[in-house]
């Protein structure tokens, strides 16, 4: 037990020779705030200070709960999100009024959309300023974060604070999970106890409505509950009859800490499963079921049953499933796009435990030889796609032609290398964070993970620069648990320009992470080959590459190589590993060590000269064959074309009468008669 603050040591304050609250506030908001984080088992409290909130953070120090404290409160979010799905924990994060919870918004917005329960304390202004702006650092953060929290609060009374922060836990860990945000302005802070007794005459007492541990030893716990037996009964017979089953993985199997259920059911049933974002490893990828997405005969499925997904864009809205049976933690879950047989609500855990006994208890684990049958053709599948993939990924290594003539890497080659070294060193139980767009579409499918909570990444909020911090609070978390197994940043170089020198609370802490930028030179560099040019040159004169403006040399929307060595990191943040890879045929040796150096002394980054040429094939599928559909046809490059002709020809009529054009391959570098001219800069061929 560390030493406590004597504001919390009422054994040590009988010794005073003048009581507290004589000189000091006593008790303060601060003593309040601090008693319930340790109430509720926090351990670990992530931001910046500022001089709006010192009197609460101080207090958080002082009862024994470690701050981490980030240069950007950005960061911090982003870290309190990643440690509270490692450790499955609500976290807590702190900022100051104005600039301070300005910074914070768009990991939290990022945290209501991935589900995360962090508490997020906030400094704000004295009441009698409001909307004045005649005060310092003006804003009303319980306001703006009304939008993307489950629950934005303004406390004004010191004699409240229990009763809020207790709700707001058990608001938080609600499903469906989310961020809760307390607002504890100066007027909070600064005021004595003695107010109370000029509040309604004194009627209140000091905590009204507040009981401490509710819920005695469960008060930490979310509150769980199960779905209707009959319901369970008609799941289980449908399930049970089905020919061609598939399950999906969401986040909440993660959430709900399912495994052992899931790894049951699994048996029990002999489903092929998949796995999405936080859901991957929910049940180890290694399991003889386990597929990596979809098999290419999805069109002879006759029952999904997503459990705890968030069914939404990314698996296009249920589009082309058959009937359903969903298992969802909550009413929010139940997504009424989809055919549904049966929906089990409830805890995943509680709910998967009822289905298996039903199964049991009615002999719907005797499983039919068609269904046996199924399982095997979906196992082979695998097994064919992983070895598909694997020759895929080693055409573009260092016996590849352009790979051996030239310093750069092919994500795709990089994907399988992490893949087999993740698998050789540490079991495939490294966690990883995605944080780099063009990187994204190449590594997803070689990755393979057998810990829940290994696949961290911004979900639906889709965003820039959250690897740093989720990897920073993602390795505390896992330290946390006994475990020092390195962590794997996968970083876009954009990324790490938005969020890097936060890697030096990584420095401090000597943290097992490895930061694997992929540095292609900007925002999707490869994007100009199907879009733009190979020298933007669909952009205004003064952007296109070689130009000049105001006597600076444009480089269109990217940035040289040479202007962003991450390696030369290690210069200005001491105790930081630099390494820079831009050999393929180095590339393995080189990840080995840094891990080897991340898991001895610290974090590593590994900076990785990537081909410009390649593209998440997103680029040139319907979506951004839309968003580009403003440029006009004779401009576009020859990539560009093809998108369109192949994706848009029920927008543009026209394009009906022009001969077929497949879409390229995204994995394909462009070829010289793709240019049509020559590039105005060595580094862009």
């Amino acid at each position: 037990m560390p030493k406590l603050g004597i504001e919390f040591d009422e054994e040590a304050q009988k010794h005073l020779e003048v009581p507290l609250g004589k000189r000091e506030i006593y008790p303060s908001t601060g003593k309040y705030v601090a008693e319930i984080l340790r109430e509720q088992g926090v351990t670990v409290a992530w931001g910046v200070p500022g001089g709006h909130i010192w009197h609460f953070v101080d207090a958080i120090s002082r009862i024994g709960i470690k701050l981490i404290i980030f240069g950007h409160e950005q960061n911090s979010v982003y870290a309190a999100e990643a440690y509270s799905q490692v450790t499955q924990k609500p976290a807590v994060a702190f900022g100051t009024v104005g600039p301070g919870t300005g910074n914070a918004f768009s990991p939290m917005q990022q945290a209501y959309l991935s589900n995360t329960p962090i508490i997020y304390l906030a400094g704000g202004i004295e009441q009698e300023h409001d909307h004045l702006y005649n005060t310092i650092q003006e804003s009303i953060c319980s306001e703006f974060f009304a939008h993307i929290t489950k629950w934005a609060q303004r406390v004004f009374y010191p004699w409240s604070v229990k009763q809020f922060m207790t709700r707001g836990f058990r608001v938080a860990q609600a499903a469906p999970m989310g961020p809760v945000a307390f607002e504890l302005g100066v007027d909070c802070l600064f005021m004595k106890d003695d107010a109370r007794e000029h509040y309604w005459g004194g009627f209140f007492s000091q905590h009204a409505d507040y009981v401490p541990n509710w819920r005695q030893d469960e008060t930490t716990q979310p509150i769980k509950s199960g779905a209707d037996p009959a319901t369970i009964e008609k799941a289980a017979k449908a399930i049970f009859e089905a020919k061609k089953p598939f399950v999906i993985l969401g986040d909440y199997a993660a959430w709900d800490q399912a495994s052992d259920e899931l790894e049951e059911f699994t048996n029990l049933t002999k489903i092929p499963f998949n796995t999405r974002r936080l859901g991957r490893a929910a049940l180890s990828e290694k399991h003889e079921m386990h597929h990596r997405g979809f098999p290419k005969f999805r069109n002879e499925f006759d029952l999904i049953i997503p459990i705890g997904l968030k069914v939404g864009f990314f698996d296009g809205y249920a589009g082309g499933w058959p009937e359903s049976v969903q298992i969802a933690p909550c009413d929010e879950y139940v997504w009424t796009y989809v055919n549904t047989k049966a929906a089990l609500v409830g805890n995943t855990k509680t709910v998967l435990k009822q289905l298996n006994e039903c199964i049991k208890r009615n002999g719907y684990d005797k499983i039919s030889r068609e269904r046996e049958e199924w399982a095997e053709r979906c196992k082979k599948s695998m097994a064919e796609a992983t070895e598909a993939r694997t020759a895929r990924a080693y055409k573009y290594g260092p016996d590849h032609p352009r790979y051996r003539e030239n310093d750069f890497l092919h994500h795709g080659y990089m994907s399988q290398i992490i893949r087999e070294v993740n698998e050789e060193l540490y079991g495939s139980a490294v966690r990883v964070s995605i944080d780099g767009y063009t990187m994204s579409d190449f590594v997803m499918p070689y990755l393979q993970f057998t810990r829940p909570a290994s696949c961290l990444s911004a979900n639906d909020n889709a965003g820039v620069g959250h690897g740093v911090g989720q990897a920073i609070g993602a390795a505390i978390g896992d330290l946390e648990n006994g475990s020092r197994i390195p962590f794997l940043a996968l970083m876009g170089d954009s990324g790490m320009m938005n969020a890097a020198l936060d890697i030096h609370v990584a420095v401090m802490y000597k943290l097992p992470i490895v930061y694997l930028v992929n540095n292609n030179g900007g925002w999707m560099p490869g994007m100009k080959y199907p879009w733009y040019g190979p020298n933007y040159d669909v952009l205004g004169e003064q952007d296109a590459i070689g130009s000049e403006w105001m006597g600076a040399k444009q480089f269109g929307e990217e940035r040289p190589t040479e202007m962003q060595r991450f390696d030369q990191l290690s210069k200005v943040i001491g105790g930081l590993e630099g390494m820079l890879c831009n050999r393929s045929e180095n590339f393995r040796e080189q990840l080995k060590q840094a891990y080897n150096t991340a898991e001895k002394s610290g974090p590593v980054v590994l900076d990785c000269i990537m081909d410009r040429h390649l593209v998440n094939k997103a680029v040139i599928g319907p979506v951004y064959s839309l968003m580009y559909a403003h440029i006009p046809w004779e401009e576009l490059p020859l990539r560009g074309k093809h998108s369109r002709r192949s994706t848009l020809k029920r927008w543009f009529p026209e394009l009906e009468k022009l001969p077929k054009m497949p879409i390229f391959d995204s994995w394909e570098p462009v070829t010289e008669k793709e240019f049509g001219y020559e590039s105005k800069s060595e580094w862009l061929k």
